[in-house]
């Protein structure tokens, strides 16, 4: 493992803090490398990938409904969701 210095709030702190005191964490550097790993397993959108790069190729500049869930579902890692909900989605963040 690699060390990483980064600067939090104090606010972020205290719930850390908090977390390792109920026992969720053995200690405040196990809680932010479980936490980061979570957040990126969940989010694989935000990584760029090769195996988009032929499907991409293969789409023309018009593409059916079901041709757009399908590349919908490669890019954002099998969510069978519309535009208009990755849209809201966001938006809700």
């Amino acid at each position: 493992m690699e060390v990483l210095n980064v600067k939090v709030d104090s606010e972020v702190i205290q719930k850390l803090d908090r977390l390792v005191k109920r026992k969720k964490f053995k200690n405040k550097s196990e809680a932010v490398r479980i936490m980061l790993h979570d957040h990126l397993e969940e989010h694989p959108e935000l990584f760029g990938s090769a195996d988009l790069e032929p499907v991409l190729k293969q789409a023309s500049n018009t593409l059916s409904d079901r041709q757009f869930r399908e590349l919908a579902a490669k890019v954002f890692g099998g969510k069978n969701k519309t535009a208009a909900e990755m849209v809201a989605e966001g938006r809700e963040r």
